[in-house]
């Protein structure tokens, strides 16, 4: 056994298999060598389950996080990425802990496991085999995208102990449903993808668009990197401001814009962003954040801004099109529309992917394991001294006790 395996907190035996947890991030850089190299086994992969993805998510949120990893000897064999929030819970007193994916501490677009095929069916069992023997109260894996992975993890909960279910999940006062991911399969031309991908309408729009204010030198369209780079990505989160302040509060949508600045950056950081910009005389009218997956060969559509004064409804067709030409020149497979079935989506010739949403729930909250994982303890006791600046003594008082038991 080596030094990223003997130090860690967790490590059980199930069928042939160690699980083993990861919550340091030495520990996660050990891994490295490792978990990159399970990536290129895994044909369910994605960019947001990488190893330089999840470091940024990681480095960020210490204490928050936790991998629980398969090995078959010294081979990695499926990874499942964690995060952990400590939850209050008003009728028991007391603190639990809850589950939610790893990724979601970068807004990943999907979430899940990274597997080795061969391994699938054990690795899954262990997985949920250490988690069944772990204190929590909540388990809730939103946007997992493999094929068949949650059913086969899912059933590894016996129905007696635990609820699982699957569930829905719709936004925009119930008009568009999230775990739906619009996709364009792209040819190796674009000319042919133009002629035969989107709706007659959008084709014809698309054509005239192109020509009036682009072939004209009316507008421009450029993909700016170093220092430009953070004015474009400034000016694309003003133009989503300008249009969702209103509509979600402006504390909110500010803290959503927020999201989407470190999405951006990570991805820049990580040489994985394409952000094409439309500007007229030098004004910005539009621009699209995407986030790259070469390993894969998609382009995940994250973030649109333009200039809704402007006349002619011309700026976000022409945009999407021109990216997916770009997408196409550089020899991806997959333009992928991401979260939501939003109309204006299928009129570039898109299919759906329907992602997974469930949850597992303790049934017994008594059992042995107990509510609260050890690793939360600091953030536990950062909310009882709310408590006491509260003058919530009672539930002070309990969660000190609580956290003392853990000691």
């Amino acid at each position: 056994m080596d030094g990223a395996t003997d130090i860690l907190s967790l490590a059980i035996e199930a069928r042939g298999l160690r699980v083993a947890a990861i919550e340091r991030m030495e520990d996660f850089t050990a891994l490295r060598d490792r978990w990159r190299a399970l990536e290129g086994r895994d044909p369910e992969g994605t960019v947001y389950l990488s190893w330089d993805w999840l470091a940024q998510a990681f480095s960020a949120n210490p204490g928050r996080w936790r991998v629980l990893a398969v090995f078959h000897g010294p081979r990695l064999v499926c990874v499942f990425p964690l995060k952990y929030r400590v939850h209050w819970s008003t009728s028991r007193q007391e603190f639990q802990s809850e589950i939610e994916a790893g990724g979601r501490l970068l807004w990943s677009e999907y979430t899940g496991f990274l597997c080795e095929p061969a391994y699938e069916d054990k690795a899954l069992a262990a997985l949920a085999e250490t988690l069944r023997q772990s204190p929590w109260v909540r388990l809730s894996i939103r946007y997992e995208g493999s094929r068949a992975r949650a059913a086969k993890f899912m059933a590894a909960f016996p129905a007696e102990a635990f609820s699982a279910r699957h569930r829905e999940y719709f936004i925009n006062k119930g008009e568009t449903d999230n775990l739906i991911c619009p996709r364009v399969w792209l040819p190796a031309d674009y000319e042919e993808w133009l002629s035969t991908g989107p709706s007659k309408n959008a084709r014809q729009k698309i054509r005239r668009f192109t020509r009036r204010y682009l072939d004209s030198g009316e507008c421009t369209l450029t993909h700016a990197s170093g220092p430009e780079l953070k004015s474009d990505i400034a000016a694309l989160l003003r133009l989503w401001m300008r249009k969702w302040a209103p509509v979600k509060g402006s504390e909110v949508a500010r803290q959503v814009a927020a999201n989407y600045l470190r999405i951006l950056t990570v991805a820049s950081q990580l040489g994985l962003l394409y952000l094409p910009v439309l500007k007229r005389d030098g004004k910005v009218l539009g621009a699209l954040g995407h986030v790259v997956d070469p390993r894969m060969r998609r382009v995940h559509f994250i973030v649109a801004g333009r200039d809704e004064s402007a006349e002619g409804h011309f700026i976000g067709l022409l945009l999407h099109a021109k990216a997916i030409e770009w997408s196409i020149g550089q020899g991806h497979d997959i333009y992928d529309f991401c979260h939501g079935n939003e109309p204006y989506k299928y009129s570039f010739g898109s299919d759906e992917s329907r992602l997974a949403y469930f949850t597992v729930r303790r049934r017994d909250l008594s059992g042995p394991a107990g509510p609260l994982d050890p690793m939360s303890r600091k953030e536990a006791l950062g909310r009882v001294l709310s408590f006491v600046e509260a003058g919530k003594t009672p539930e002070a008082a309990a969660g000190c006790r609580q956290i003392l038991g853990l000691i």
